[in-house]
């Protein structure tokens, strides 16, 4: 059995990374420990969100000892609120120019890098793999239903991929604080990456998205 430890913005971002990683290694046996936030039987137990993502990665202590439990740690975060000073990664470069969703993928690598412990970092690289949602985890989730454009928004994304669903009589994406109507909708979304070709087909269309697939063939199972 193969563990991996989940860093993520909260439960939804937690079900939709295990679940691409359940499904692009289907034949393998995978435990998942959610390190941060810690969510028991569905339930969050604690604050979440992109800050403290960051301040979890500034925490030594906290991922080695995901990495002693577990054989991988998987960081997710959004980068909508990264030009937030306290994220400090603007979207913009000189001369108010937009970056590139490559430039900015990898300026918020760098930027948890150089949270991170760097003799930690050197020492554990080949364990932990980004999950860099550009601009959010639901743009990841537009190429399932959109035949457009749309496919490759990085903004208003949840905004867009509800739109969808209600144009195929789906269950949409509720408030966070209807929990449970929430779970069944993500769950009817993931429900149509049922395969690795689909997982590989959708992320295409964001970088985020297709870097995180990339790195996950890093991944190594114990024969």
């Amino acid at each position: 059995m193969t563990r991996i430890a989940l860093a993520t913005e909260g439960k939804s971002e937690h079900w939709i990374i295990k679940h691409i990683v359940q499904t692009f290694f289907k034949s393998e046996e995978i435990f998942f420990r959610q390190v941060q936030p810690q969510v028991f039987d569905d339930t969050q137990e604690e604050i979440g969100g992109w800050f403290e993502v960051l301040k979890f990665c500034g925490r030594t202590d906290d991922i080695r000892a995901a990495l002693v439990e577990s054989d991988y740690l998987i960081i997710q975060i959004d980068t909508d609120e990264s030009n937030n000073p306290n994220f400090n990664v603007p979207h913009t470069k000189e001369g108010a120019v937009a970056k590139t969703n490559e430039e900015l993928y990898n300026d918020v690598i760098d930027k948890i890098e150089s949270i991170i412990d760097p003799q930690l970092e050197n020492e554990l690289k080949n364990k932990i793999i980004f999950a860099v949602c550009i601009h959010s985890i639901e743009c990841w989730l537009l190429p399932i239903f959109c035949t457009n454009n749309h496919k490759t928004d990085i903004r208003n994304c949840l905004i867009t991929l509800n739109v969808e669903l209600r144009r195929k009589n789906l269950n949409i994406i509720p408030p966070k604080k209807q929990k449970e109507k929430r779970q069944i909708a993500y769950s009817n979304i993931l429900r149509n990456l049922r395969r690795k070709s689909d997982i590989v087909s959708a992320s295409i269309y964001n970088k985020g998205f297709s870097n995180f697939v990339s790195d996950l063939n890093k991944i190594e199972f114990l024969v």
